[in-house]
């Protein structure tokens, strides 16, 4: 008789432990439920934010462009670069004389690769392309000497050269150590295209160049060539390696030519030989201290990843626009101009000093 009460009394207590597990079992599900929707938001939430921040990465950068794009087509030149200053015609034109005034003002945005500060966390630079060495020049002595310097097997640099110069003619005979269609089947290369090179990188499909290039970093062909047709070259823009590649300049000497330019840029050839100290093959013929109406553009976010590199060309007159867009392209970041400053340069052009009237 005890033991049935006994049994009965149990009962209950089984099923309420029973239910209270079933709860605490309910209840943590609810947690890890819970905590797995936590977890989904969270990374939802971030992938949000890194799609927005990429989102305003490239709105900034193109934003950037296109106030360059305008700027480049619509402000003044100086020997130093483009100037944000407003002036009146009268102010740097002598209508009697026919002359006009290049003397820098003092706010300069310069055109030589210096990199600057953009809208948000974008950055660029400017280079002037008549700083640069150009490769489809009828005269390629400008490219003979920087290769002259970069390469010491004379043998080697004159192949690269008459690669070059078998590739952008427009015929198929095979100058000296050059090489024709025949060379390029060998090694598997499309065949050259009798025409002059259209960007850069078409550099590396010329017989021989790309391995070269591979093998010699140091040479850095998108900071000193151009596809530019003529061979004069603005001493006043060109980037600071490019000095010490082009006339084997030292380091020492390169920085206080581009801090003398930088001060008060280079009117003609008598004045940078009397500053500079250098003269080794430089004639009127082959240097100009103003710029021209070609540029290089470059664009990244300073947090890393790729450059936008734009060809640019003024077309002021042309029936399309007051610019043309040669090409575009994008290249990995793999290091920072060696001239580029240990803080970004802010310009006025998109800095807060530029005030409310521009």
């Amino acid at each position: 008789m005890v033991a049935s009460k006994t049994k009965r009394s149990l009962a209950p207590a089984r099923e309420q432990g029973f239910i209270l597990a079933a709860v605490l079992w309910g209840v943590a599900i609810i947690f890890i439920v819970a905590g797995i929707f936590h977890h989904y938001v969270q990374e939802k939430i971030k992938i949000g934010i890194q799609a927005k921040e990429h989102f305003q990465q490239q709105l900034d950068l193109y934003s950037t462009e296109q106030t360059l794009l305008y700027t480049l087509s619509s402000s003044r030149v100086t020997r130093a670069g483009v100037t944000f200053t407003r002036q009146h015609i009268t102010e740097y034109i002598d209508v009697e004389e026919g002359v006009v005034n290049t003397d820098p003002l003092g706010d300069e945005m310069l055109l030589d690769g210096t990199s600057y500060l953009g809208l948000g966390s974008s950055a660029f630079y400017v280079q002037d392309l008549m700083g640069l060495v150009a490769l489809n020049a009828p005269d390629s002595s400008d490219l003979e000497r920087l290769m002259a310097n970069q390469e010491q097997n004379g043998q080697v640099w004159q192949q690269l050269l008459a690669a070059l110069q078998d590739y952008s003619d427009a015929n198929d005979t095979l100058r000296l150590s050059g090489a024709e269609k025949y060379e390029y089947e060998r090694v598997g290369l499309p065949s050259p295209t009798n025409d002059l090179l259209r960007s850069e990188v078409e550099l590396h499909r010329v017989y021989g160049w790309g391995e070269w290039l591979d093998a010699h970093p140091q040479f850095k062909w998108q900071e000193w060539l151009s596809v530019r047709r003529y061979s004069t070259m603005n001493l006043n823009s060109m980037p600071k390696s490019l000095l010490i590649a082009y006339f084997g300049l030292s380091e020492e000497i390169a920085e206080r030519l581009v801090i003398e330019r930088q001060k008060n840029p280079f009117m003609n050839l008598d004045d940078f030989f009397l500053r500079s100290g250098v003269s080794a093959g430089l004639t009127e013929e082959n240097t100009r201290f103003f710029f021209g109406n070609e540029y290089q553009i470059s664009l990244w976010n300073n947090g890393g990843g790729q450059a936008e590199m734009i060809s640019l060309q003024l077309t002021p007159s042309g029936p399309y626009g007051p610019w043309q867009i040669n090409y575009k392209y994008r290249t990995p970041i793999t290091s920072k101009r060696d001239h580029e400053p240990l803080a970004l340069q802010q310009t006025r052009l998109f800095g807060h000093t530029l005030g409310d009237n521009r």
